[in-house]
């Protein structure tokens, strides 16, 4: 075969690849516009156990949610492809400064913000305000670990709650991620900066006229930065509807030492192992680019995937914060603190969690008991912040259900309007 037949076959599977890409793309992000111009028409339906009434503790809403059956349907590598395979390309262009924040844009109701976190670091986030004059609650959601606002795991529920269940919203970016990595060099902690990150924006939403309370919701890396925030609201009081955490960890030390040691070729997170090698390796190539710390430059500078997790807080994380690893690990795992969080905060996990081990949630268990303001799930299956794909009407609930029951709504929202039941949203 000819050099000109190759690059003409080249160009054209190029070429049709990025045609499917585009078009999937854009066919997703039409999908739940959509959707979210329907909730806003016209509220969805409802369904499930009704929230308990007279003092609320997170016993009584534990009972009551627990009540909602969780029934998985359809073959699990199916229900993977449709949790993951909508973030594949924006996690690939959310890694880069330059690409970040391109791929599935929010509704025109939706706003581009600036704020600051509580040390002063600069965040990006998009904010959906309703307009209409009456006040209402508000809830943060935060990503995991090489995620932004911009991906769909995030985006997707951001946009149920403001046209579905009635909420203000926020969606940040954290340091390092998405379009926040644009503003400065601040190295990603694994929870400790994330939760002043989470606080900011708790903070930020907060003071609108239009928001009463503020819940926050963290998926993976988002999760440690939530439980994060629960703690040190006690000295940041911005964190006022309670918070959930969808699969995270108790030691960051453990779960860094965890990610960056290859497993077995048969074992399932190993494809997420060569993922997270491969994104790393991206983020560190455009680092190199515009960092000019000198304790970070020869991490930077080392060979091609050389480098992992361990290196990274020890070479570039600990020297920017001018503390020492083991501190850095201490204050951004939740077992350390959860025994003092005085937020309520619902911890959820999946037994076959690949990237979170469900030891973890034993020893944050361990930590946790006795304080009666964390209740903590751990589910047979729904893989990594996957819950959405395997029973939508279940994880709607659920969230929507804890969110309502914390929420202050002063002059009769939509929970009130709703008899206080949980939603199931089809789909």
């Amino acid at each position: 075969m000819g050099i000109k037949k190759i690059l003409k076959r080249g160009v054209f599977l190029f070429t049709a690849g990025a045609g499917l890409v585009a078009g999937f793309t854009y066919g997703w992000t039409f999908a739940l516009h959509r959707r979210f111009r329907e909730h806003l028409q016209k509220r969805p339906g409802k369904e499930g156990a009704v929230l308990p009434d007279g003092e609320k503790s997170m016993d009584k809403i534990g009972t009551s949610l627990r009540e909602v059956p969780f029934s998985p349907k359809g073959p699990y590598f199916l229900r993977l492809a449709n949790a993951f395979g909508p973030d594949l390309l924006p996690m690939c262009l959310d890694i880069r400064r330059s690409t970040a924040g391109y791929v599935y844009p929010y509704p025109t109701q939706f706003e581009k913000v600036e704020f600051e976190s509580i040390d002063r670091t600069p965040l990006v986030g998009v904010m959906g305000l309703h307009r209409d004059g009456r006040k209402r609650p508000g809830v943060v959601f935060c990503h995991g670990l090489f995620g932004s606002k911009n991906m769909n795991y995030v985006m997707n529920p951001a946009l149920e709650a403001f046209s579905g269940w009635d909420y203000n919203v926020l969606v940040l970016d954290l340091r390092n991620f998405g379009e926040s990595q644009r503003l400065s060099h601040s190295p990603t902690t694994g929870g400790w900066k994330e939760g002043q990150d989470v606080l900011g924006a708790c903070r930020f939403l907060g003071e609108r006229e239009e928001v009463t309370s503020v819940a926050a919701v963290g998926y993976s890396l988002g999760s440690l930065s939530v439980m994060n925030a629960a703690y040190r609201c006690k000295d940041h009081p911005f964190l006022s509807g309670g918070a959930i955490a969808w699969n995270g960890a108790a030691s960051m030390e453990r779960m860094v030492s965890y990610i960056s040691t290859r497993p077995p070729v048969i074992d399932m997170f190993f494809p997420v192992y060569l993922a997270f090698k491969f994104l790393h390796e991206m983020r560190r190539q455009d680092m190199l680019q515009y960092v000019r710390d000198e304790d970070a430059r020869p991490y930077l500078e080392s060979r091609p995937f050389t480098g992992d997790f361990k290196r990274y807080m020890e070479e570039v994380v600990a020297p920017h914060y001018e503390r020492s690893p083991e501190e850095i690990y201490k204050m951004s795992s939740p077992s350390q603190f959860i025994s003092e969080v005085d937020v309520p905060l619902l911890v959820i996990h999946a037994e076959d969690d690949p990237i979170c081990p469900v030891a973890e949630m034993d020893d944050l268990g361990r930590a946790a008991e006795g304080n009666p303001n964390v209740d903590i799930w751990v589910l047979p299956t729904g893989n990594h912040c996957a819950f959405d794909a395997f029973d939508r009407r279940w994880y709607w609930s659920v969230m929507r259900g804890f969110l309502d029951y914390w929420a202050d709504r002063p002059d009769g929202g939509a929970s009130d309007r709703d008899a206080q039941q949980l939603t199931g949203v089809e789909g």
